[in-house]
């Protein structure tokens, strides 16, 4: 890259500050042509600030922008896509219930003498997915594609307008290890073709392998900008946590016990899940991995009430012939869904009341249906404070959190009562590497106090580090059961694709004991 090049956009000296709360203080970053410019930081750390500053919906206090070098007073989004800055959010933007050649082109449609042209914008929306290297049927409709193909979509949109910058925000969250590799080579070819990348992650591992330069923000401030060949992991996480971390996965004892919960021929009427079975222990944490689509999540959820079912569910040794959550919460089984912002949180409600839910039927806590307002709001200090709650806001309401910062208050929920069996469903899924290793922690207390842990994960290095023994599903079916030496990354993907066979490759590095 040319020393003149000159930056796609850049802000600098940018402050934002909302009510006593200083979100961005003279933060400045620079986009540079056909360079991935990572950008990592804890969760509450202003990297969504930052990125709506570029976007043009948050106005900064102070600060500039440009635009190819061009002073811009008042900026929004309307100009930032006209100028080719486009941003793929967690939260798509897409119409479901359109074909994925007419979602491309809404609100500028291709028209002739007021007549549609849609032969043209198939052509040309055809064309755009030949230019990523995608295979894209453009006649389905959105909702019939996976995350990870609304994602291309989502790229394709910014495509057809002005080249530029793309923004991706952990566009990798709730896909699977698949079509995770699909959008990096999709990163890499507009790279090639000259597009400046902004990519927000919390994973180190996709930092390394796609960045070119990082960005560090905490608390607001650019702590560190350096590009990643001159820095080390460790000292990318020293500057993004403000302080030095142990190994991100703890070592897990483990002391197997009596069977906590037994799935036998476990059925779903969609097929999600076909003829499951499986065993989880006290004292064990057992993962559940496979693809996306491959019954992992739908297995615990059916035994958790959320779905219908037929087969054997076993719950301490009796039978949950018709489970439902409230039963099987009062049994001591609590399941902690990966979608906490459509299942787990009243988004609206305050953290307070979110995680003192559990509590109102206790009558340590509501005697006789009156509400013991301190001893609640006093327990609910204690686990916010354990947790490391931030900011420690109990009045304020859960959607002005981050997302690491909510699942603290899913997880505090869940820890306000006793229970004897735990259900994780991506618990990390869009969390900061900071308040993983403090959920990881979590995890431990829970499985060597003597609870029976069960972790479904997308995330492989989590699964295999964090898990005593792994089911791999694969089309609704229990493709593997794998333990000891054989628990390694490369037997996981090959269950998770059917074979009963993989072979090659070396354990993943881990401290568990084999069971």
């Amino acid at each position: 890259m040319s020393p003149n090049t000159v930056a796609v956009i850049e802000v600098a000296a940018v402050a934002k500050r909302y009510g006593g709360v200083q979100a961005l203080q003279n933060a400045s970053l620079r986009l540079m042509p056909g360079e991935v410019h990572m950008l990592m930081g804890e969760n509450g750390a202003g990297k969504s600030t930052l990125t709506g500053t570029l976007i043009g919906t948050v106005r900064p206090d102070e600060g500039t922008l440009r635009i190819r070098g061009e002073l811009v007073k008042d900026h929004t989004p309307a100009r930032a896509r006209a100028e080719g800055i486009n941003v793929v959010l967690q939260d798509f933007s897409l119409a479901p219930s359109l074909k994925v050649h007419e979602s491309l082109f809404l609100g500028r449609e291709l028209t002739v003498c007021g007549f549609r042209q849609v032969s043209e914008m198939r052509r040309q929306a055809s064309a755009v997915f030949d230019e990523l290297g995608v295979c894209m049927d453009i006649d389905s409709t959105v909702r019939q594609l996976t995350r990870g193909e609304q994602q291309v979509v989502e790229i394709a949109n910014a495509m057809l307008g002005k080249s530029g910058a793309l923004l991706l925000d952990e566009p990798t969250a709730a896909i699977s290890h698949e079509e995770s590799e699909k959008l990096f080579a999709v990163v890499q070819r507009l790279r090639e073709q000259g597009w400046a990348i902004l990519y927000i992650t919390h994973r180190m591992e996709e930092m390394r392998r796609l960045g070119d330069v990082v960005t560090v923000l905490r608390d607001g401030v650019v702590i560190d900008h350096q590009r990643l060949d001159a820095v080390t992991d460790e000292q990318v996480i020293a500057a993004m946590v403000g302080r030095e971390l142990t190994s991100l996965y703890p070592h897990i004892h483990c002391n197997p016990g009596e069977v906590a919960l037994e799935i036998r021929g476990l059925c779903t009427p969609d097929n999600k899940v076909v003829n499951a079975s499986a065993r989880f222990r006290f004292g064990e944490v057992v993962g559940l991995g496979g693809l996306v689509g491959s019954g992992k999540s739908e297995m615990m959820r059916a035994c958790f009430g959320l779905l219908p079912c037929t087969g054997s569910i076993m719950l301490e040794g009796y039978a949950a012939e018709h489970p439902s959550p409230r039963a099987m919460l009062m049994r001591g089984m609590v399941y902690l869904s990966q979608d906490r912002r459509g299942e787990a949180l009243a988004l609206s409600r305050t953290v307070e009341e979110n995680m003192a839910l559990e509590l109102l039927d206790d009558p340590a806590y509501a005697p006789l249906g009156w509400l013991r307002k301190g001893k609640i709001r006093q327990r609910v200090t204690e686990l916010a404070q354990s947790l490391a709650l931030r900011p420690m806001r109990l009045t304020a309401r859960v959607e002005e959190f981050s997302g690491g910062n909510q699942q603290k208050v899913v997880l505090g929920r869940a820890l306000t009562r006793p229970r004897r069996v735990y259900v994780f469903d991506e618990p990390t899924s869009g969390v900061d590497v900071g308040a993983r290793q403090e959920i990881y922690g979590y995890l431990k207390s829970l499985c060597e106090a003597g609870a029976a842990v069960v972790l479904i994960s997308s995330d492989l290095q989590e699964l295999i580090n964090l898990s005593h023994r792994v089911y791999v599903l694969n089309a609704g079916r229990v493709a593997a059961e794998l333990s000891g030496s054989e628990l390694c990354e490369t037997r996981v993907v090959g269950a998770s694709f059917g074979q009963t066979q993989a072979s090659g490759g070396q354990p993943a590095r881990t401290s568990k004991e084999p069971v």
